[in-house]
């Protein structure tokens, strides 16, 4: 195994095994023998260093893939018609069934057994073992997220000369999740003592074992809605019984409590509660107690391109970046007011709301009219502006211009909207000597072609986009991406004690289940908020610790797999032109242009559909996403089909 520019930068090794110098300084073991290599921490700790680099993450901010994921549901919309989508269902979107990583985890596990013994400490070897056995857990927890149950292989298999001898059916789904639960549990004693957010420690073990049994315990829970759906295989294989729904419930509340105990804590360093939320995502891994696992970047040994492709077009130091996935008014309307913590969309119409076309330059709607561009947010929940970069707000102490056009009273009650027409007139092409569109968009041109690196729906985005000078260039960034952290495992706790109430279970470990949830869901909104934006018993329904993942979580990866456990995704996102949960919208602020008039120099906004996805910027899921097209073609006669193919 050659060493490489991954694997020298896995960044901060456990405490307990080895400096950081010595971490960085590996050996090449190319054509060293296994017993060779096994011999050695050094040697061992190159073989992990690949298994982490070959671990799945959907977002990654060191591949272009990620805009593409952040845009493909109802966070955010790409800046090209390049990553527009379809209604042709992709049953095989984000597919994963990764057997060659587990063999070698498995080979890699009898190595350690096999050659380690008294070459290194014992406590290291423990380590070793121990880290090994979550990554695989990681690894199946990836796949049965992805297809539901696959057939549990944790033993070296030699390639026979007939591959049928070691077909194998799949196992249970629940056999699954008892496996990921069983192994962290086994391994923690060997973690003990790891400092680390880069590699396994008991923290991320446990932070593992939280979400995958949330993930469980829901399908449990969802038992009936997913047999409706005909999402439950007979054989177990998809779908989990719900009388098995407490039990994971309660793992997972064992392990948000374990968690407190090793000390993580929210991230709280700032009085300001938007740049607090900010510097959460943003802070160093070793100045952050909220983070639990990550994948780090330095920028120059592990480049992060997240911010080269994200930061406003105005700051951006490279032709043809930036502006890449758009936040959309979904997601926007979802953050709440603070006080009384209403959950109400933003008002840009009097009367009834109106949805318009991009390609109207006329209207006679009745809009709305704000003294300032940022008017139309106020009091809102600080998450969203420290998530969003808002009409009016700035980056870097910049101001980011997302003024769409001009609006232009026609004299009878109505307007005429000036705007640039291309990109190379953004920020400078004018109306009556007034600029017409911000350098920042929204512009939307018939053909798309001003499509490119500018806000498409009126919103640009700010979490993960590092404010340090000169990350914008050439993968700079060292913004760390967050595996786990501490705030997801509160609401992780928050979901699971809510379901324990609604199952009659009205108490855990001697505290109510809805105090329970109640605790850990106003331990994220106080430092969201502070106290004022707690809620009270009365207030904690589902719909309010959906919309708390929702906000909290956004652009982590979270909403999809929430979405597909809840088993609500085909109906939210259900391809009907009409539907206010499947289409995606934009908000666009237009300076009203009128020398003289009182209303001069303030702002109106028009929501309109998102034009830069096909279909009328319409979603597509149905009940064949559920669970991935079952990977049949190596010819295992045990294999069964998922449900609804």
């Amino acid at each position: 195994m050659k060493r490489n520019k991954y694997i020298i930068a896995i960044l901060l090794c456990a405490a307990s095994l080895t400096s950081c110098n010595d971490w960085l300084e590996q050996e090449n073991l190319a054509g060293m023998s296994d017993e060779e290599t096994y011999s050695t921490d050094a040697g061992i700790n190159s073989l992990a260093a690949n298994f982490y680099s070959r671990m799945k993450y959907w977002q990654d901010f060191a591949t272009d893939n990620l805009s593409y994921d952040l845009s493909r549901w109802d966070e955010s919309a790409d800046n090209s018609q390049y990553w527009a989508f379809s209604n042709n269902v992709n049953y095989d979107y984000r597919a994963y069934y990764d057997y060659t990583l587990v063999r070698e985890l498995n080979l890699h596990l009898r190595n350690l057994e096999q050659y380690s013994a008294g070459l290194v400490s014992d406590q290291n070897l423990q380590y070793y073992i121990s880290e090994a056995r979550v990554l695989r857990a990681f690894v199946y927890f990836r796949m049965v997220t992805q297809n539901g149950g696959v057939p549990l292989i944790t033993e070296v298999t030699e390639y026979p000369d007939d591959p049928l001898t070691l077909a194998k059916p799949r196992d249970k789904e629940s056999v699954i999740y008892d496996f990921i639960a069983d192994e962290v549990d086994a391994s923690l004693p060997g973690l003990e003592g790891a400092q680390s957010k880069t590699r396994i420690t008991q923290g991320a073990a446990l932070a593992l074992k939280c979400r995958a049994m949330l993930y469980a315990g829901t399908l449990a829970y969802n038992w009936d809605k997913s047999a409706s759906k005909n999402l439950n295989l007979a054989s177990g294989a998809t779908g989990i019984d719900a009388s098995l729904a407490q039990g994971y419930l309660e793992e997972c509340l064992d392990a948000v409590q374990a968690l407190t105990d090793l000390g993580y804590t929210l991230y709280n360093k700032n009085s300001d509660y938007t740049q607090n939320y900010y510097e959460a995502f943003t802070a160093s891994p070793a100045d952050n107690p909220e983070l639990i696992f990550c994948k780090a970047y330095d920028g120059v040994q592990v480049e992060n391109y997240f911010t080269q492709w994200h930061i406003p077009r105005s700051q951006a130091a490279v032709d043809k970046s930036g502006a890449q996935a758009n936040p959309v008014l979904n997601l926007v309307n979802d953050y709440e007011l603070v006080e009384g913590h209403l959950h109400t969309d933003i008002d840009a119409y009097q009367g009834e709301e109106v949805v318009e076309s991009v390609n109207d330059y006329t209207s006679t709607q009745s809009y709305n009219v704000y003294d300032n561009v940022g008017d139309i947010f106020a009091g809102r929940d600080p998450r969203l502006a420290a998530t969003v970069i808002l009409p009016g707000s700035s980056f870097r102490n910049l101001p980011v211009d997302l003024q769409a056009g001009l609006a232009i009273p026609d004299g009878n009650g109505g307007y005429l909207f000036q705007a640039a027409q291309t990109i190379a007139e953004v920020g400078s092409a004018t109306y009556d000597g007034e600029v017409m569109t911000g350098v920042d968009g929204p512009l939307r041109t018939a053909d798309g072609s001003s499509n490119w690196y500018i806000s498409g729906t009126g919103f640009l985005l700010r979490k993960f986009v590092d404010s340090a000078s000169g990350s914008e260039l050439n993968g700079a960034s060292s913004v760390p991406y967050p595996v786990f952290r501490y705030g997801e495992a509160l609401l992780n706790g928050a979901e699971a004690a809510w379901y324990l109430a609604q199952l009659g279970v009205g108490s855990y470990n001697g505290q109510g289940t809805l105090d329970i949830a109640l605790n850990y869901i106003n331990q994220v909104r106080n430092r969201a908020g502070g106290p004022d934006f707690e809620i009270s018993a009365s207030e904690l329904d589902f719909e309010r610790i959906k919309n708390e993942r929702r906000v909290e979580l956004a652009f982590e990866d979270h909403r999809y797999y929430d979405m597909k456990r809840w088993r609500i995704a085909d109906e939210e996102w259900h391809y009907e032109i009409d539907s206010p949960t499947a289409t995606i919208f934009s908000l666009w602020p237009y300076k009203i242009h009128n020398p003289g008039g009182a209303d001069d120099g303030k702002w109106i906004y028009r929501k309109m559909k998102t034009d830069n996805r096909t279909n009328n910027s319409t979603l597509s899921f149905d009940n064949t996403m559920y669970y991935n097209h079952y990977p049949i073609d190596d010819g295992n006669p045990y294999v069964e089909k998922n449900p609804n193919y």
